[in-house]
C-alpha cells in the first residue's frame, strides 16, 4: 500500500472533482517523496518551497474535513484504528514545509491543572495564559509574560454542582488534592507578570542535555534517537517537549514526529477534543514527568492537527481519564521581533 492510500484511508476526504483530487494525489505524493529522500537542510528548505502554496493547497484538500473547528462534529467515518500513527507521518509532512526562520521563537500557551473540590462533588480548573519569546541567538534573553485565569469549574455540569453549593470563591483543603493543592485556594485571578531571563535552558532539557545550540539537534528520527541516547519513556518526553516547546527547526520538528511514531509506547486513540474545545487526533503514552505531583499512574496525551502539522495540547489524565494538567498551544511561530521586549 502506498503513502497516498494509506492516508487516504485513514482520514477519508469529502467529496471532490477529478480535477482537484488528482492533483492533491500528485501534489502529496510528492511531499511523501520529499519526506523519504531527507536531504540536507539546504536542499530541503528549496523543496519545501518549491512546494509552496501547491503542497498546502493539497495537503488542506486531502485533510481539512478531518480536523474540525472546535465545537463541530467530526464528518462521519472519520476513524483511526487505535494501532494506527500514521497522521504523525502527515504531521511531519506537514511541518517540514514551515517557514522556520527568524531572530524569535514565540509561543502563546494556556496551562491549567484541574482538581475535585475538597468535597469531590465538582471539578475546577486552574489556568493562565504564558506568552515566550526565545531568541535564537543563545546568548540572548528569554521574555515571558504570564496572567493568572484564576479558577473555575472545568465543564458546564461541574459549574451546575458549583451553583448547587453556593458558588463559593473559595475552598479549604485540610489535605493534598489529587493535583497537590492544599490549604485556602481561591478562585481570583492573579497579576500579570513579564520578566526576562537568561536561564531558559530548563524549558527543553531533554535527555540531560540543555538545547542551547538549536542548529546541532539532528534532524532525522534516527539521529534524535541516538542524540537523545536515553529509554524509550525519556525519548517519548524528549521529542514531545520538542515538538510544543523548543525552538527547533522544521526538519527537527518533523523527524520528531516520525520518531514518535516509530516507538512502541506510544499509542493512538484517534480523533479527540483538546481541553480547549479545539478538534485533533491524539497519541498517548505513560510518563509522569508532566504531573510530578500525582502519585498514581498517568497518561500523557499529545493532540496533533495533522493538517497543519502544530501540536494543539499536551495533556496528562488519570488511570480513570480525570484531566489533571494541560498546555496547550494557541499560536507558536518564528518571528523577527519580540513584542514582550519592544513593549517593555
Amino acid at each position: 500500500m502506498d503513502d497516498y492510500r494509506a492516508v487516504r484511508e485513514m482520514l477519508p476526504p469529502p467529496p471532490l472533482s477529478p480535477e482537484v483530487e488528482r492533483a492533491g494525489r500528485d501534489r502529496l505524493a510528492a511531499a511523501f517523496a520529499q519526506e523519504r529522500v531527507r536531504r540536507g537542510r539546504r536542499v530541503a528548505r528549496r523543496s519545501a518551497l518549491a512546494l509552496g502554496l501547491a503542497g498546502a493547497a493539497a495537503a488542506a484538500a486531502i485533510v481539512i474535513a478531518q480536523v474540525a473547528p472546535a465545537g463541530v462534529p467530526a464528518p462521519r467515518g472519520v476513524a483511526v484504528q487505535a494501532e494506527d500513527k500514521r497522521f504523525l507521518l502527515v504531521a511531519a509532512a506537514s511541518v517540514a514545509a514551515m517557514p522556520d526562520e527568524g531572530a524569535w521563537w514565540g509561543s502563546a500557551e494556556v496551562r491549567g491543572r484541574q482538581f475535585h473540590e475538597p468535597g469531590g462533588r465538582y471539578v475546577l480548573r486552574e489556568s493562565e495564559s504564558v506568552e515566550t519569546w526565545i531568541p535564537a541567538d543563545p546568548e540572548g534573553r528569554t521574555w515571558y509574560r504570564r496572567t493568572s485565569q484564576g479558577i473555575k469549574p472545568a465543564t458546564p455540569r461541574d459549574e451546575a454542582a458549583w451553583v448547587a453549593d453556593g458558588s463559593p470563591m473559595s475552598w479549604t483543603y485540610d489535605k493534598p488534592s489529587e493535583n497537590g493543592r492544599f490549604g485556602v485556594v481561591r478562585s481570583e485571578p492573579g497579576e500579570q507578570r513579564t520578566w526576562s531571563t537568561e536561564d531558559w535552558d530548563f524549558r527543553i532539557l531533554t535527555a540531560g542535555k540543555p538545547l542551547t545550540k538549536m542548529s546541532e539537534v539532528p534532524d532525522t528520527p534516527e539521529g534524535l534517537k541516538a542524540f537523545f541516547a536515553a529509554d524509550d519513556r525519556t525519548t517519548i518526553d524528549t521529542a514531545a517537549r520538542l515538538l510544543f516547546f523548543a525552538p527547533v527547526t522544521s526538519e527537527t520538528r518533523a523527524a520528531a514526529y516520525r520518531l514518535l511514531a516509530s516507538l512502541s509506547g506510544v499509542t493512538a486513540i484517534g480523533q479527540v477534543t483538546d481541553a480547549l474545545g479545539r478538534a485533533g487526533q491524539a497519541v498517548e503514552y505513560e510518563s509522569g514527568e508532566f504531573a510530578p505531583n500525582y502519585q498514581s499512574a498517568t497518561r500523557t496525551r499529545l493532540v496533533i492537527d495533522p493538517a497543519s502539522g502544530r501540536p494543539l495540547s499536551l495533556e496528562v489524565r488519570s488511570a480513570d481519564g480525570l484531566l489533571l494538567t494541560y498546555i496547550a498551544i494557541q499560536d507558536s511561530r518564528w518571528a523577527d521581533a519580540n513584542p514582550l521586549k519592544e513593549n517593555s
